[in-house]
């Protein structure tokens, strides 16, 4: 599985791990506190081997994983890395009810080119092949996040970006806003997430992150970029 690393081509100074897969390449990042450093998400099942010999490579220290959002994607090996890590698991309190169960909250195509995308991921996600690993989050999100963060000595803000997911979550730090599936590079483009549970609630979001104007976008798929408001101001 061919990857791209902060190690290889820097961006900024974003820590990130990139398994250049399919269209839609997943993107793990990680972040220092006082303490310990912070995963942002975990990807997929062929992302563990890989991202864990990065981790090692440089050092990191894991005391906390923050999952932006609780599909198998991001949260895959969340189980294993707490348990290896003796680390804590971030999850925001409306997806604590998605983990393993996807359905529960419907995803819709944000345009018509991704209808056969979401019957695909819908379908598949029923069966036990698209279920991560059994976990209960150690630290729930909700409007007292950022007491948590600082009583946990992480100096970030965590934001609320619902519509991919009821619970979506990410972080600004230093001028970066870890993002999540709150939007999404594929094939190379910044777009709009192909699918969403709220639609309504995902462009509310990506309003958000246009205001925010963050130097620097880290989303869940694809490498991180250069925030522009172009990416946005085209957008539905």
């Amino acid at each position: 599985m061919k990857v791209q690393t902060s190690n290889l081509e820097g961006i900024g100074k974003i820590r990130y791990f990139t398994e250049l897969v399919g269209d839609a390449p997943i993107s793990v990042y990680v972040i220092s506190g006082k303490d310990g450093d912070m995963l942002i998400d975990t990807g997929f099942s062929t992302t563990f081997k890989p991202l864990l010999k990065w981790i090692r490579e440089n050092g990191f220290h894991i005391t906390d994983i923050f999952l932006t959002h609780a599909h198998p994607d991001h949260d895959w090996n969340a189980a294993k890395f707490r348990k290896m890590f003796h680390a804590r698991i971030w999850l925001g309190k409306e997806d604590v009810s998605l983990i393993r169960n996807f359905s529960s909250q419907p995803q819709h195509p944000t345009h018509k080119k991704f209808v056969f995308r979401v019957k695909w991921i819908s379908f598949w996600t029923k069966t036990p092949f698209f279920k991560s690993k059994k976990y209960i989050p150690d630290v729930i999100l909700d409007e007292n996040a950022n007491d948590t963060a600082r009583k946990f000595g992480y100096d970030i803000e965590i934001i609320p970006l619902p519509g991919h997911t009821k619970g979506s979550y990410g972080i600004l730090k230093d001028g970066v806003l870890y993002a999540g599936d709150a939007y999404a590079v594929i094939n190379g483009t910044p777009m709009e997430p192909p699918h969403a549970f709220s639609i309504e609630e995902l462009r509310e979001s990506m309003k958000k992150i246009s205001k925010i104007a963050p130097e620097y976008l880290a989303c869940g798929h694809g490498v991180p970029f250069l925030f522009d408001e172009k990416y946005f101001s085209s957008e539905a």
